[in-house]
């Protein structure tokens, strides 16, 4: 096997018995009917996914280099969290009369691996400056492939590819992630060129046009005919270069209600359904309020459908809480690790754990102990199963502090930092505006505050009125005259009243912040001045580690 892998590398050279390929139909639907309803998965050689592999890795370290941020599939330190959070961000107010014009197009992309050109391909990655020799290793392995087609366990047939990009293989959605972002390219240099084009409400300063997570892709733009016009000119001329169309019939686009003039001009036009909110957008519902437990009842016959499919009467106490423990308590995690779900859909899910625990599927049966206890750690007496608001909890306080580091590789934390806090802080952001979803963040931050210390280097990256390096929360809560007393406006940093490990308040300071200054249970000071600043989550540990257990 080593020997067949390097052979490859050295020549460049593959046999055809290698990169031979059953094609597997998986039904997409219940009942399938039409060759449509089936998603054809390439099951490869065990050789060429161990050739693919080592590809993969050498493309994974540079994609973080070349894929901007609006595109978050298959990128090493990226989320898919920021789809959906911005997406659910920029969707908010929908419902709403007062607000701007604006449109979100959802497109689908008609058989969207299977379609792209392998000539295009090769010129992508020559876009890319991948090194010819690397190209033409990429090239050999999905021009070469041959395929037969495993249907009622029977191997029929036997033929050459023309095209596309095989799912089953480790190495296409990677090359689909480049193929993606040279439409992102175009799309955004089409719009900056566009004279008559106009932003979606809240993305002009970040040029923000659209999301892709690989093939889930959504467009962001004002709901007016001239830029929808820029819009679907621009797929069409992908569509020439790539052979990714966009199916009408599947796609859709959802108009805010503002929307009155040009609703059927914009509809005649694109030829997209007009859908609805909430939408289904990677797995998750986005709405133009908050989230109803209507709107997670897909995650409730979920759980339903788990219960349903074991036998509880063959197993064990021990049994069931494993199953508890590995399978039920992590089936909501993606759904909570972007939003705080409704205290009743949290409450339901465990009842449901709590039954079949105690009672299996028969309903018969009380409960031992009380729910509480068990959900205690083993050593406090407990049999260790999470609670699930806890769970919650801690997956977004997760998202929180991303949203404090601002490392710069996030969308979502940039559009956040961009337009909910231009000139506040997230320790002091007290406007009412926002989605839902935003605004139940906001309600957890006396707990991430409790886990947050300030490690004070030469003070220049903290707010000094701003910032909670003090125990009293922001100074500009505790003493709101103080920018005005001191002259230090509210944009000063902490370097402005330090030198050394000294503090220099102005001689007007009020002594009462003064003398309250020594007193930061949250705060320490470096001995050396020249030395960055800090933030520290003290609870950070625990909470990756609970998202970690539910992962």
């Amino acid at each position: 096997m080593f020997e067949s892998v390097g052979e490859f590398f050295r020549t460049g050279k593959l046999l055809k018995q290698i990169n031979t390929t059953l094609l597997a139909l998986i039904p997409k639907v219940n009942m399938p009917t039409y060759v449509s309803d089936y998603r054809p998965i390439s099951c490869c050689n065990v050789l060429y996914k161990a050739i693919t592999k080592i590809i993969v890795k050498r493309l994974q370290r540079v994609l973080p280099l070349l894929i901007t941020y609006s595109q978050n599939a298959f990128v090493p330190g990226r989320s898919i969290s920021d789809n959906i959070l911005l997406a659910q961000e920029l969707l908010a107010g929908y419902n709403q009369t007062r607000l701007p014009e604006r449109c979100t197009l959802k497109v689908d992309i008609q058989k969207a691996y299977d379609s792209v050109e392998w000539d295009f391909m090769v010129e992508v990655l020559k876009l890319f400056n991948f090194p010819h020799q690397f190209i033409a290793l990429i090239e050999q392995c999905i021009s070469t492939a041959t395929f037969s087609v495993s249907l009622n366990g029977s191997i029929h047939g036997f033929f050459k590819g023309g095209r596309g990009l095989r799912q089953g293989d480790p190495m296409s959605p990677y090359l689909f992630v480049l193929v993606m972002e040279v439409w992102n390219s175009l799309l955004r240099h089409r719009v900056q060129n566009a004279a008559h084009f106009q932003y979606h409400w809240k993305c002009k300063e970040l040029g923000l046009v659209n999301l892709c997570f690989a093939d889930d892709v959504l467009i962001f733009c004002k709901a007016d005919i001239l830029s929808i016009k820029v819009l679907t000119d621009t797929l069409c001329e992908f569509a020439t270069l790539s052979g990714l169309h966009v199916n009408p019939a599947k796609s859709q686009i959802i108009l805010s209600r503002a929307v009155q003039q040009q609703r059927q001009q914009i509809l005649e036009h694109l030829g997209f359904q007009e859908g609805s909110l909430p939408i289904k957008y990677l797995g998750i519902p986005l709405t133009s309020s908050r989230l109803t437990i209507a709107d997670c009842r897909p995650l409730l016959d979920k759980v339903d459908t788990r219960l349903a499919g074991w036998n509880h009467q063959t197993m064990s106490y021990a049994g069931r809480l494993q199953l508890i423990k590995s399978v039920l308590s992590t089936l909501h995690t993606y759904w909570a690790s972007v939003f705080i779900l409704p205290k009743g859909v949290l409450k339901n899910l465990e009842k449901k754990m709590r039954t079949f625990l105690w009672q299996g599927q028969s309903g018969r049966g009380n409960a031992k102990v009380a729910w509480a206890q068990i959900c205690k750690p083993k050593a406090e007496g407990g049999l260790g199963i999470s609670s699930l608001i806890t769970m919650n909890q801690a997956l977004i306080l997760k998202q929180l502090w991303r949203l404090l580091q601002n490392d710069g590789t996030s969308i979502w934390v940039d559009w956040v930092q961009q337009y909910r806090l231009r000139h506040s802080t997230f320790w002091t952001f007290n406007r009412t505006t926002g989605s839902w979803s935003w605004k139940k963040m906001l309600k957890l931050r006396p707990l991430l505050q409790r886990g947050v210390v300030y490690k004070v280097g030469d003070g220049s990256s903290f707010s000094l009125w701003q910032d909670i390096w003090h125990e009293r929360g922001p100074l500009c809560l505790s003493y709101p005259r103080g920018p005005a007393v001191t002259g230090l406006p509210l944009s000063s940093t902490l370097s402005s009243v330090l030198q050394g490990n000294q503090w220099c308040w102005p001689a007007s300071t009020d002594t009462d912040i003064v003398d309250h200054l020594p007193a930061t249970s949250n705060t320490t000071f470096s001995s050396r001045q020249n030395m960055l600043d800090q933030q520290l989550g003290t609870v950070h540990a625990a909470v990756s580690k609970i998202a970690h257990s539910a992962d």
